[in-house]
């Protein structure tokens, strides 16, 4: 197939909602050379079908990232409102914090961060703050939670569920798991996706609470705490 063909095919696809995003891909078709063309091409099936389901994932997902807003909510973590659930967006890039502190050190300071996240999310919820009313629990999808972070949360009680990249480029499987369709709406099919979720009835339990407090606990052993001058944001 050709670049006027692919484009073609990207601009019936426009409509008013998307003609932002659209306008863009074209670009970066325009601005692509031939060989990187044909490879890019050649990855997504080299046919119209392959194309246009390519191009839905990119449309869904830029429009998610486009139509949830994000809230900082501590030092590391956003959150958005998604359905009867609170998002929580684990940070993006550890890269840098990773290449300052290693990847252990970096792994608590997140889960640190999380477990405060989470407190300050409850706290405002239980004091009725608008944006979380009728909420009635804390969800995260992301590619970053595969491995270690999927042994915390599940430590603490969280719901979590894997998806490897050979089952995101399963099509059954996509039409028979609707949060493995979420997953590559949102990342694509080419990584690994973690997803986890815990209600607030059992965030409220006297034995999570005591499991978090024995969390902090052995990260402050270890030189670990929160930084105090962090502050609540709506």
């Amino acid at each position: 197939m050709k670049k006027q063909e692919i484009k073609n095919i990207l601009m019936s696809m426009r409509i008013q909602e998307n003609e932002s995003i659209i306008n863009n891909l074209l670009g970066k078709i325009d601005l692509m050379d031939e060989k990187s063309f044909q490879t890019a091409l050649d990855k997504v099936g080299n046919n119209e079908e392959g194309v246009r389901k390519f191009f839905e994932s990119k449309l869904s997902e830029k429009h998610h990232n486009q139509s949830e807003e994000k809230y900082p909510i501590n030092d590391m973590f956003t959150y958005g409102i998604s359905g009867n659930c609170i998002h929580l967006h684990l940070p993006g890039d550890l890269h840098q914090m990773i290449s300052e502190r290693g990847i252990s050190d970096t792994i608590d300071n997140v889960n640190l961060q999380l477990l405060d996240a989470i407190d300050k999310i409850k706290q405002l919820r239980n004091d009725g703050f608008y944006r979380f009313k009728e909420k009635d629990s804390i969800y995260m999808i992301s590619p970053i939670l595969i491995g270690r972070e999927m042994k915390f949360l599940d430590s603490m009680d969280f719901q979590t569920q894997s998806y490897r990249k050979k089952d995101l480029s399963d099509n059954k499987f996509i039409e028979e798991h609707p949060e493995a369709r979420l997953a590559t709406h949102i990342f694509g099919k080419n990584k690994n996706v973690g997803t986890a979720t815990i209600s607030f009835e059992t965030l409220s339990s006297k034995e999570w609470q005591d499991k978090k407090k024995q969390k902090i606990q052995e990260f402050a052993k270890k030189g670990i705490t929160l930084n105090e001058n962090s502050q609540v944001k709506d």
